[in-house]
């Protein structure tokens, strides 16, 4: 069995599989590493019970419409709708890796890819969104972390080296109350490739 096999009884998700299932009604996302955390602890109150984002966000008001979503809502995009959310001013692309992987400063760890980031693309290292404890910060955190770069923006798009550490961004925005949230699944894998034409970026955004 593969990670995208579809076998529903199979152990593995791949990343294209869980961010094409993110916002589908009634998916519910365990955070496995809250096990250990549910007792409670020597001398003190119970620990929280673990959180799970069921795929439906809150939404304090409707989301505008942009020129450039994923084919029927999708929340998997493809090169092509990225690279037109990335000149579409009511969108936002965030990528993932580290601010040193970002900026083409640290080498690149898939052979043969180009360093650097997608222009106008915005840097949110993913483990900017997980506690010390390793878990998905507070939904109000959550938002002042996607705020602080996209704005007012609610249609997000996020990117990484392939597109499985996009899936916290992801998974982090649905928290957050963003809509549909959409991941480039082939994400700087394919973007980074020698052969693509597509521009590259070095050095912090903006």
């Amino acid at each position: 069995m593969t990670p995208d096999s579809p076998d529903p009884s199979g152990p593995l998700v791949g990343a294209d599989r869980l961010a094409a299932r993110l916002a589908e009604p009634g998916l519910v996302v365990f955070d496995a590493s809250v096990g250990a955390l549910t007792a409670a602890p020597a001398g003190g109150s119970p620990a929280p019970a673990p959180s799970t984002s069921t795929g439906t966000c809150p939404t304090t008001a409707p989301r505008p419409r942009t020129p450039c979503p994923p084919p029927t809502g999708s929340p998997r995009a493809m090169r092509a709708h990225v690279a037109a959310a990335l000149a579409d001013p009511a969108a936002a692309v965030l990528d993932a890796p580290t601010r040193e992987r970002f900026a083409g400063a640290a080498p690149e760890p898939r052979p043969g890819l180009r360093g650097g980031h997608m222009p106008g693309a915005l840097n949110l290292p993913f483990a900017d969104l997980q506690g010390e404890d390793g878990r998905m910060r507070p939904p109000a955190e959550l938002r002042e972390a996607f705020t602080a770069l996209a704005g007012e923006r609610e249609r997000l798009y996020f990117s990484c080296g392939s597109g499985v550490t996009a899936c916290v961004l992801a998974l982090g925005a649905d928290l957050a109350g963003y809509r549909r949230p959409a991941v480039y699944d082939g994400s700087w894998s394919e973007w980074g490739l020698p052969s693509n034409e597509r521009p590259v970026a070095v050095g912090p955004a903006g």
